[in-house]
């Protein structure tokens, strides 16, 4: 079951409070009660008072719910709940049945999918509350009472409900549920106490009858029952058994030994794909000893007869040394110096050993290995010399590409050796000496590099700080070629493997191989830091984070913990506890260059610039060596909008090392300048040097973008797909490039592609919707914005995009509402303001819109869009042509390439009666755009005015032939017509203008005075009257006039409108 999947089941069915009765796979619980349970029974009433003193409300991004206190040492007291309670991110709370509330940290948090939806907490309190006994046994009886307590949603009091146990399922269903219950349980109370008659604690409620989604029914090993067992199923409530606890928090003091034992007798065969890695690893990898430099390891790729090939690190096997190969299965084979080919450049090796053994020889992986993967998730096989000759499998992230690994180089000097070594490698594994020339291996067991190194960390030997870095596979190749090797007897695979699932990424975090062992009683701050290390590595932050802060209590001038510290709150976006963490590094120890850097970056993501300058320019005072400082600080001080300055930093980066990525960076500020020619030749080098990266294609797409060259722009996004076809970014950039050049469905496919990489990445519906949007297909496009939304409830953009459609769709109400809270959330973004007033223009707020655009101005004072709108309230509604005529100017001289204004700005001169300034906009407009069929319009209407009535027809048919559903020139060639006597033709044109806009009233009005001329008395009179129930202005000859009606349709009309037929329209209306 996917993630989503199981957001969809925890929003249904909440409380999440699930109903467990399967028969058939469920075992039945005994009928003999238990001796333990039939010697400790209490009262009811007794009980009650327990669960009230124990229960406690949770609060949490998740909506919270309910949990129960299971053990208190000195002020620290221990909370459980579960899983699906709390929230990984943001900050949780609980409430004591005494109404305090207390802020609580997540010490261990289970995996719902992997069947353990237990989460524990702790606070820190003076107060002495009272905690539950855990039931030391599983035994239960069938209709054995039991007592289920939480604080419903709906409620403000704790809930305490009895009932009887049904069933104890052999198989969980996929949260971990088993117990299965008659007890009421209430949205809400998910994560509150089981109870049995002893007043002890079985069980965590964990979901209510009649879930709504069948697949919350599903079993934990992915069968399903019968619909006859569903329906007995549902009719339950269930809950996680207190003994799961042990897998999800089995350092906790309160757990039994038997639970801790009975878990590992228990533990899976080695199905997983991870034991599958673990024993392909098994099998390939040796250890290389050596009589006086310790040991290493390394990598079995090749058989040629009775020979085998082994790929190391060239350091294992460099110095001059007798050594001796250790095969999987034990055995000794020494090695010749005249078997070992070194590398003169890499950190790599390739020895040769001869045996008439079989030994298993891995598969290489042939592929881009910086191709995009959402969670890039590989092993370590190797022997660490501590120990004991037992091999060790670790786990941890690749990082993206070789540019990451660059940046970490804390000086010129390394990052020279990183790159002469062909460290292009690197990844989060942890790594410990005697693991250099180990397997680097893919989630298939397919081998993608060699271990070398771990990068220095500055701090010392303690601490398991820094980066893996390793020589790709790929790098080798010679090397073997060098050994005698025929490469047709490599194993080479050439397909990248499918990115993990989620459960198989849950799977990983906790599989027994990668726990790392808690430290004991007497354990030194050392110890407590590489622990939360290794739980960092494994991104179990709220448990790295208790880790560390258990380091620093027994340390309090530990700065290299608080760092940690740091970067664990930073993993989960919790920067402010991060920016806290490095400044107390700092005040210990402020000249480490490392906590500088880091204190930047998390300035950078609290938008808090200037202050991140100062971090960046205080970590090059302390390590002026360090290229990517100067990277940094070049983007500090763009971010800033300090351009030049941010160059200038950058340059000074390519200066002490031209790399790839500096190109990229300075392209990109050449870029904020305008300057596409600069930042094309600086993507160009950038390609030149890394010509399989497709950030550097994405890149220079960009720029050609911006030079408008879309044909160059749309082979660059097409060059990046065939290097990143999994890179979801990629497609999103060439459908906009599609939209740019009309091929709309082709964008569309992208950017269905785009969502079917990334289904959980807002953005990717915002751009799909505005596609949408842009075909006129609003219904569409409020779907994606609706999805949007739904995925990041806090983007202001999403909230404006949906407005727009609404707008389209005339509900301004409801784009009202979006308007308001795009304004809530981001009140500084001119253009919401502009939306909202065009709204207000609608809903004939006229007050309210120019408030609106006159704020937009005070945030952007450059926004001529602003300035057009807040014109056409002036002039189109409120008359005041003066004030519009400023507005228009101070438009078009901030956006002088825009044909539109100045056709609105000629009819503000016609009105002040300026003809000739009118004229010259009219002009400027139809320079700019040839087609605009309101420009020749305007320019009709004037020569019409003057009386030059064969100019304006000549200007009044190009409008049409512009747009041939443009009505105002037919009605007002009718009117011409009418005056030089050609009545049919005038009765043409405005039966046209009729027919193809019924909704406007000129047309019909002029028709009526006609037909009433000709003696058609009654249509005449018909259609007059349908024409002022449109627009009852056209009742009054100074109207009629002011549009342009001549004498002889004017006199004509004032016949008409004196008939009694209309004066009575008019005394009416």
């Amino acid at each position: 079951m996917n993630k989503l999947n199981s957001l969809i089941i925890t929003i249904l069915s909440t409380s999440l409070v699930l109903h467990f009765a399967y028969t058939a796979t469920s075992q039945q619980v005994s009928n003999q009660t238990t001796s333990v349970l039939a010697n400790n029974t209490l009262s009811s009433e007794k009980i009650r008072q327990i669960a009230q003193s124990v229960t406690v409300k949770v609060f949490s991004p998740n909506q919270g719910g309910s949990g129960v206190l299971i053990s208190k040492q000195g002020k620290t007291y221990t909370i459980l709940t579960n899983a699906h309670v709390i929230g990984i991110k943001g900050t949780n709370s609980i409430q004591t049945f005494d109404g305090k509330t207390h802020a609580a940290t997540v010490i261990s948090r289970g995996d719902s999918l992997a069947g353990n939806d237990l989460a524990v907490l702790q606070f820190q309190s003076q107060e002495n509350y009272q905690v539950i006994a855990l039931a030391n046994n599983s035994n239960f009886s069938e209709n054995q009472e039991v007592f289920a307590a939480g604080f419903p949603d709906d409620s403000k009091e704790i809930v305490i409900t009895n009932g009887q146990i049904s069933l104890f399922s052999e198989k969980s269903l996929v949260r971990g549920y088993q117990i299965g219950y008659t007890n009421e349980i209430r949205q809400g109370m998910s994560g509150g106490a089981l109870l049995n008659q002893s007043g002890q604690l079985i069980g965590v409620n964990g979901l209510q009858s009649n879930a709504i989604l069948k697949e919350t029914y599903v079993y934990q090993d992915g069968t399903r029952p019968s619909a006859e067992q569903l329906q007995q199923l549902r009719k339950l409530s269930f809950a996680v058994p207190i003994q799961t606890l042990a897998k999800v928090a089995p350092n906790l003091a309160i757990i039994p030994p038997q639970w801790r034992n009975q878990q590992q007798a228990t533990r899976p065969a080695g199905n997983t794909f991870v034991d599958k890695v673990d024993n392909i690893a098994q099998q390939i990898t040796v250890r290389i000893d050596s009589k006086n430099n310790g040991n290493g390891s390394g990598v079995i790729i090749a058989k040629q007869g009775d020979t085998y090939y082994v790929a190391t690190a060239l350091h294992v096997v460099k110095n001059p040394d007798t050594y001796e190969i250790i095969a999987p299965d034990g055995k000794q084979y020494a090695v010749q110096q005249s078997n070992i080919f070194k590398s003169e450049v890499l950190d790599a090796a390739v020895v040769k050993f001869t045996s008439n053994q079989t030994y298993t020889v891995a598969t290489i992986a042939k592929y881009d290995l910086y191709s995009y993967s959402k969670k890039p998730w590989i092993f370590l096989s190797g022997f660490p010399q501590q120990a004991a000759g037992k091999r060790k499998l670790t786990a941890g992230l690749r990082s993206y590409g070789r540019g990451t690994i660059f940046i970490h180089a804390e000086s010129l000097d390394y990052l020279n050796n990183v790159i002469d070594a062909g460290y292009e490698l690197g990844y989060t594994n942890l790594t410990k000496p005697g693991m250099s020339g180990g397997a680097v291996l893919n989630a298939l067991g397919q081998v993608i590099g060699i271990n070398t190194s771990i990068e220095p960390n500055g701090i010392g030997e303690k601490q398991e700080l820094g980066l893996g870095l390793g020589v790709p596979i790929n790098s080798i190749f010679g090397l073997l070629t060098k050994s005698g090797l025929k490469p047709e007897l490599l194993k080479v695979v050439t397909q990248a493997p499918p990115q993990l699932t989620e459960t198989e990424i849950n799977t990983l975090k906790n599989h027994p191989l990668f726990v790392a062992q808690k430290p004991s009683e007497n354990a030194t701050e050392y110890d407590w830091l590489n622990y939360g290390n290794q739980l960092w590595r494994l991104e179990k932050y709220p448990e790295s984070v208790a880790a560390l802060q258990q380091a620093i209590k027994l340390k309090p001038d530990f700065y290299e913990a608080y760092f940690a510290l740091g970067l664990a709150e930073y993993a989960q976006e919790k920067y402010p506890q991060a920016l806290v963490a490095y400044e107390q590094a700092i005040e210990i120890n402020p000249d480490y260059d490392k906590v500088w850097l880091s204190k930047y970056s998390t300035l950078n993501e609290l938008q808090k610039y200037p202050e991140a300058l100062v971090a960046i320019d205080k970590a090059i005072e302390y390590n002026s060596s360090d290229v990517d400082l100067y990277l940094q600080r070049g983007i500090a001080l763009r971010n800033l909008k300090r351009y030049p300055e941010a160059l200038a930093a950058v340059t000074k980066a390519i200066e002490m090392k031209p790399l790839f990525f500096l190109y990229l960076a300075r392209g990109n500020v050449y870029s904020q300048l305008k300057n596409y020619q600069a930042a094309l030749a600086d993507y160009n080098q950038a390609i030149k040097l890394e010509p399989d990266d497709a950030n550097n294609y994405s890149l220079r797409g960009n720029g050609y973008w911006f030079l408008k060259n879309y044909q160059a722009a749309l082979a660059d996004f097409n060059q990046a797909i065939k290097l990143q076809p999994d890179n979801a970014s990629n497609y999103s950039l060439r459908g906009i490039v599609y939209g740019k050049l009309e091929n709309y469905q082709a964008a569309l496919a992208d950017y269905n592609q785009t969502i079917k990489l990334q289904p959980d990445d807002a953005s990717n519906y915002s751009l799909r919707g505005f596609l949408y949007w842009f075909l006129k297909n609003y219904q569409a496009a409020l779907a994606d914005y609706n999805q949007a939304i739904k995925l990041q409830p806090d983007d202001a953009s999403n909230y404006r995009l949906r407005g727009n459609a609404y707008w389209f769709l005339k509900n301004y109400q409801a784009a009202l509402a979006d308007y308001n809270q795009a304004i809530k959330l981001q009140s500084d973004d001119a253009s919401i303001y502009n939306f909202r007033g065009i709204i207000y223009v609608s809903l004939k707020n006229y007050q309210a819109a120019l408030a609106d655009y006159s704020q937009a101005i005070k945030l952007q004072p450059d926004n001529a869009n602003a300035y057009f709108g807040r014109g056409d309230v002036y002039k189109n509604q409120l008359k005041n042509y003066q004030v519009a005529l400023a507005d228009y100017s101070q438009g078009i001289k901030l956006q002088p390439d825009n044909a539109q204004p100045y056709v609105a700005r000629g009819g503000v001169y016609i009105q002040l009666k300026d003809y000739q300034a009118a004229l010259a906009d009219y002009s400027q407009a139809i320079k700019i755009q040839p087609d605009n069929a309101n420009a020749y319009f305007g320019r009709g209407v004037i020569y019409q005015k003057q009386g030059s009535d064969r100019a304006a027809l000549a200007e009044y048919n190009q409008a049409i032939a512009k747009d041939g559903k443009f009505v105002a020139p037919m009605i007002n060639i009718g009117y011409i017509k009418y005056e030089k006597g050609d009545v049919e033709g005038a009765i043409q044109q405005w039966e046209k203008a009729v027919q193809i806009d019924g909704s406007v009233a000129e047309p019909q009005m002029a028709l009526a005075v006609a037909l009433y001329a000709k003696g058609e008395q009654k249509k005449a009179l018909n259609m007059a009257q349908a024409a002022l129930r449109l627009d009852k202005s056209f009742a009054h000859v100074e109207v009629l006039k002011e549009n342009l009606w001549g004498t002889r349709l004017v006199a004509e009309a004032q016949k008409l409108l004196s008939h009694p037929t209309i004066q009575a329209l008019q005394i009416k209306q």
